[in-house]
Parts: C-alpha cells; structure tokens; sequence
C-alpha cells in the first residue's frame, strides 16, 4: 500500500476518535453569518491598500531571490505532513519570483547539501557530481512552490479573481478586516482553494491567512499569522509565520522563520535548468 494511502486511513482514524475534523466534508472558509455577496468593492480596495501597504512592487524589480528558511514541526500531525528527516529544517530558497521555479537546499541536518527543484511543474533534483535530473516527487512538488507562496503572498495574492469582504475581528489583539479570496467564485470549489487574508485595520498589514488544502486533503484547512516584519531594503516580510491546522484542536502544526532575504543572488537561468 502506497505511504499516502496508508497516511490518508490513519488519519481517518485518528480524527474519528478526536473529532476533530469531518473528513468527508469539504472545508470551507465561509465565516458563521456571512452570505455571499456581502461588499466585493470593499473587499478589493482592502486588497489594493494591502498590496501597497507591503510594498508589492518592490517584486517587479529584482530578477530572483535567496531566503534562508527554517521550518519546525510539531507532535504526530507535524511529523505526517511533511517528507523530511527531521522535524526542525534550515533551507536555502531560491526562486523567480511570479512564477512557480525555483529550488530547496537543506543546509542542515541529515539531508545537508540536497537540492531538489522545480520548472513548470516538472520537478529535478542535483545529484552529487552536481548535474540535473529530472525526478518526480510529489513532496517537493508540493513543498517547494508553497513556501514560494507564502514568501510572496501579498503579490501573489493580488491576482485572485473573485473577492468578497467577510467582516470584521481581533486576532492577537489587533483589529482586523477580512477578505474572502479565491478563483471563479469566493464559494468551495472541490480543486481550487479558498483564502481568508485578515489585515489590521490600521496598517493593513497581513495579520494572519486562513486558507484550504485542496492539493493534499479537500477536508483540510490552515492558517498562518504572519508576524515580526522585518524591513529588507523595502521588502516588507514577516519573520515568523506560525502554521495552525483544523488537524489539530490547539497547537501549531508548524512554525515557519524567515531568517534572511537576498535580491539576485542567482540568475533567472540558474533556476530554469531544464531549458
């Protein structure tokens, strides 16, 4: 039996005794209360003032970018829902940025010095004499864009095409307003994800994103805060951004850190290998 299926009864079972989430029922990020439409305007100036207030056209202007990543995993969920050895990991990211290539190097640890990578899709690995070979691999076709998203999510973000204002709440204190993003319609899609992005009402800063899992469970959701931004010669980006799962009833599934940010560290051409 292949390890997903094998991952996909235990979890079944393990949520069956907790009941922590329906596992036949499709997540969705629609708040008690709300009805669809409520203010798509509204929704889209927030957006826009987000967009500004993160500086997102400082994306236009560099050619890709290095991150040095950390990424901590937590209990048994933590430990199922990600494909390395260890539960605590430093990597260097480098990517594109409005695209989906880019590569993940393990700087720490056991698996120190692999590099795996991903151009249109098709995902590749470095072997150890340094060459490129194309690999498939559903765990870093799925780990390394999505870590590219959340680094780039106040741009990305921007391109959603169905918008819709979902409220208003305090999250850590802060006031916030939400809006309800996603692709087609804001309402559950079965392949498509939902998102709420929760901005402070002042600043318009991201406070936190809720958002669907349709490419690992369609039952599963998360949420992410992004806190502690840090000023990286106008890159406004978040230095830890906590991952909480509807897997778990309290905890964090992970805590992802942004260590450091580094404009063109490599060429554009060093990331597209596959050309």
């Amino acid at each position: 039996m292949k390890k997903s299926i094998k991952i996909f009864l235990l979890l079944i079972s393990v949520l069956s005794v907790y009941g922590c989430v329906s596992v036949f029922k499709l997540s969705d990020l629609q708040s008690n209360g709300y009805k669809f439409p409520n203010n798509p305007d509204k929704a889209k100036l927030l957006l826009q003032e987000m967009g500004i207030a993160h500086q997102i056209h400082m994306w236009d202007s560099i050619e890709t970018y290095n991150v040095i990543f950390e990424d901590e995993f937590f209990g048994f969920f933590g430990k199922q829902s990600h494909p390395f050895k260890e539960q605590k990991m430093t990597f260097s990211l480098n990517y594109i940025p409005k695209t989906f290539n880019g590569q993940l190097e393990i700087v720490s640890g056991k698996e120190e010095g692999a590099i795996w990578g991903i151009q249109s899709w098709e995902t590749y690995r470095k072997n150890i004499n340094g060459e490129i070979e194309i690999k498939k691999n559903k765990d870093m076709k799925f780990w390394v864009p999505t870590y590219q998203y959340f680094i780039e999510f106040p741009n990305r973000i921007q391109e959603a095409t169905a918008v819709d204002y979902i409220g208003s709440k305090t999250i850590h204190g802060i006031e916030c307003e939400g809006v309800l993003a996603s692709w087609n319609t804001v309402l559950p899609q079965k392949d498509i994800d939902q998102y709420v992005i929760w901005l402070d009402s002042q600043s318009k800063r991201i406070v936190k994103v809720e958002y669907t899992v349709r490419d690992m469970y369609r039952f599963v959701s998360g949420a992410v805060s992004f806190q502690d931004y840090k000023d990286y010669d106008g890159f406004m980006l978040p230095s830890v951004l906590p991952v909480e799962s509807n897997l778990l009833k309290e905890g964090y599934l992970h805590k992802m850190s942004i260590v450091n940010f580094t404009p063109n560290k490599l060429s554009s051409n060093a990331l597209t290998p596959l050309n």
